[in-house]
């Protein structure tokens, strides 16, 4: 049995790209995983695709895998650095 185990999940934006009018920035969900026992250590980590954000003439929106649309909020609130990386409106309001 490990001693010591960290367990880290979390979302974070990639790397946003502009092509003509359009701001594609994709959220990446980023897990990771690692322990020690003895001598040994271990470490794995994960990263893949969550959701992406679209940014064109007919507004913002988070779409996830499948097209499905997602919460710009519980996107903002999660990931905090994405109100300065690309303009969001707020669902409620200004």
């Amino acid at each position: 049995m490990p001693e010591r185990e960290r367990y880290t999940d979390g979302l974070r934006p990639g790397t946003p790209l502009r092509v003509g009018s359009v701001t594609l920035l994709p959220i990446e969900r980023v897990r990771v995983h690692a322990g020690t026992c003895g001598s040994a250590a271990w470490f794995t980590a994960a990263k893949e695709p969550y959701a992406m954000i679209v940014s064109d003439e007919h507004g913002v929106r988070a779409l996830r895998l499948g097209a499905a649309e997602v919460s710009l909020e519980s996107l903002r609130e999660t990931i905090p650095e994405l109100v300065s990386m690309i303009a969001l409106p707020m669902e409620n309001g200004p």
